[in-house]
């Protein structure tokens, strides 16, 4: 589902991702992990199509993306979740579905705040979320569309236990019942080690 081939990102005098190949199966959680400014977010970025690669190539679910072109079947958390304050938590996700041109976009919306526990949040306006629920909005974002492959940059981050323990059934079920591709970088390893298949590691 996913193919680095010696993918590179230089920017200016520091190379950033250095000819990294991986290969991440569909129905499997990939673990990416290494110390900070190892190359995990931006080595994301370069499969998500956010960043063009210095050199080297990016495939997804089979097709070799172009510089800076991205796919409607990846689904990214990366860094930030990109969420606007000013809207309410469905009305973010909403907004994403409508740009995808889902067919029953309430409905899509409703099953991934479902599936990451903001139900009853998501009337409220993201301005006043915790991190761990921006977190949660972040994800609800990326699931939007059933994407087939998923990509998530410490998404554990801010979670209290019980969100972290969501999450990762969430993730187990994308893998093993959808047979979702998830490529997921983390510092908490305890949580990966009882999540993933294979693991990367940058350095």
């Amino acid at each position: 589902m996913i193919t680095a081939t010696n993918a590179t990102k230089r920017f200016e005098d520091i190379t950033a991702v250095d000819h990294i190949c991986a290969e991440v199966q569909n129905a499997s959680v990939y673990g990416l992990i290494g110390s900070n400014g190892a190359g995990k977010s931006t080595l994301l970025k370069l499969i998500a199509g956010y960043l063009a690669p210095t050199g080297g190539a990016v495939a997804v679910c089979g097709e070799a993306l172009r510089p800076c072109q991205t796919s409607a079947r990846i689904g990214c958390l990366i860094e930030h979740p990109a969420v606007n304050p000013a809207l309410t938590g469905f009305e973010n996700v909403m907004v994403r579905a409508l740009a995808q041109g889902l067919p029953d976009p309430k409905t899509s919306v409703a099953e991934v705040m479902e599936a990451v526990g903001l139900r009853e949040a998501g009337r409220d306006r993201a301005k006043g979320y915790s991190l761990g629920m921006k977190q949660r909005l972040g994800l609800a974002l990326a699931l939007i569309g059933h994407p087939d492959v998923l990509l998530l940059d410490e998404p554990f981050n801010g979670l209290d236990p019980e969100g972290v323990r969501l999450v990762r059934r969430l993730l187990e079920n994308l893998a093993t019942q959808r047979e979702c591709a998830v490529l997921v970088s983390s510092h908490v390893l305890d949580q990966l080690e009882r999540l993933v298949d294979r693991y990367g590691i940058l350095r």
